[in-house]
């Protein structure tokens, strides 16, 4: 779990400093403010590469592939106009400081680090749905720098999480883990089904999870404390399956947490930072609401969580099912400038007024007086 990140003269940013949530952590600000950057900034700062004996080498390599500077090289990211060096700072809740820092012709980080101790490496969902790239990106003979030019590292790296093999009775996982009992659940009747790994690509099983009295429920006490009496059980309604691609990008983007939970690479409580880019892209509205107690209930069980969005239905959701009662947290972090300066700035609340000053708000206040007016005939 990360606790706080600070950049200085890379990419984007000047300087900055943010302070990270246990709970949900939600990156707003307008284009261009660094939502992207940051969140690949963390993936980075949290990975193995950040480890070890040639830690600055792997660092490096780890930046260029997720960021693709046109020469390849590290010492692109260095913010342009400046004679600095850009630098990199995490800290994560176990004490462990990582510190990176490279000059504007580097080839190579220089990585510090003040304990010898490890962090769980984030799981990174880009804006893209992967599912239907699985095939290809996890090829047993890939064209390698073919597919390193389209695609950052970003979701080669989810590519390969997404096809490692875990449990295979989910419906187990789900009655034993109270960390998959509310959520797997969810996820699955959202969307009408659930994605499964065939033949080394992804094809969808058309069904639902019911859920029933549990009279021969595990007598364990973690189990008895979160199934209530009661045990869920997917239900296939039809046995012709469905190549992926066949299904709206929605559905596939839901499907990607699905997945993770699913086959542990994802697991609340023990694995990093779930860092989500924009996920309400291609995502039908009426999906958000469901898509929001997914992810407060991942919250619940120690997940933390840092997703980058512009849209205003999510950040509304997140506002009216945020529950106090059930440890609930969510920190809203604003990416902004100041009129005539460059500089990126964040602040950072878990008041949701914050949302009244960005311009996702200010754009749907907009939209809604337009919409007014034109019914009031002009007036």
């Amino acid at each position: 779990m990360i606790t706080q990140l600070q950049l200085q003269n890379f990419t984007a940013f000047t300087e900055l400093t943010i302070d990270f949530s246990p709970g949900i952590n939600i990156i707003i600000g307008e284009n261009g403010t660094g939502k992207t950057q940051l969140l690949k900034a963390v993936l980075a700062m949290s990975g193995v590469d950040v480890r070890g004996v040639h830690a600055g080498e792997q660092l490096a390599l780890k930046l260029s592939r997720l960021y693709h500077p046109l020469s390849g090289q590290v010492g692109e990211l260095r913010r342009a106009g400046t004679r600095s060096d850009a630098q990199l700072s995490a800290t994560f809740i176990s004490g462990l400081n990582i510190s990176a820092k490279f000059n504007g012709s580097a080839k190579v980080a220089k990585v510090s680090s003040n304990l010898t101790g490890e962090t769980s490496p984030a799981i990174f969902i880009p804006t893209k749905e992967v599912l239907s790239l699985v095939r290809g990106l996890t090829a047993e003979r890939p064209d390698v720098p073919t597919i390193e030019r389209i695609f950052d590292d970003g979701y080669l790296v989810l590519a390969h999480q997404l096809v490692k093999q875990g449990a295979n009775d989910l419906d187990s996982k789900v009655q034993l883990n109270p960390r998959f009992a509310a959520i797997v659940p969810r996820l699955a009747n959202l969307i009408g089904g659930q994605y499964l790994l065939d033949d080394g690509r992804f094809v969808f099983e058309q069904g639902h999870y019911v859920e029933k009295d549990a009279a021969s429920r595990s007598k364990a006490n973690h189990a008895q404390m979160y199934q209530d009496n009661t045990e869920w059980k997917f239900v296939p309604i039809s046995k012709q399956r469905l190549s992926s691609g066949m299904t709206a990008e929605g559905f596939r983007k839901i499907g990607v947490l699905q997945r993770l939970l699913s086959n542990g690479s994802l697991n609340p409580g023990s694995t990093g930072p779930l860092l989500w880019d924009e996920p309400e892209s291609n995502l039908n509205p009426k999906l958000m609401k469901n898509l929001v107690q997914a992810l407060l209930e991942l919250a619940r069980n120690a997940q933390q969580v840092i997703l980058a969005t512009h849209d205003y239905a999510l950040l509304k959701w997140f506002d009216l099912l945020m529950d106090k009662g059930k440890g609930d947290h969510v920190t809203f972090h604003r990416l902004y400038r100041n009129q005539g300066e460059a500089r990126i700035q964040c602040e950072a609340s878990s008041d949701y007024s914050i949302v009244s000053r960005s311009a996702i708000s200010n754009t749907f206040a907009e939209l809604y007086d337009a919409d007014v007016k034109r019914a009031l005939g002009g007036v």
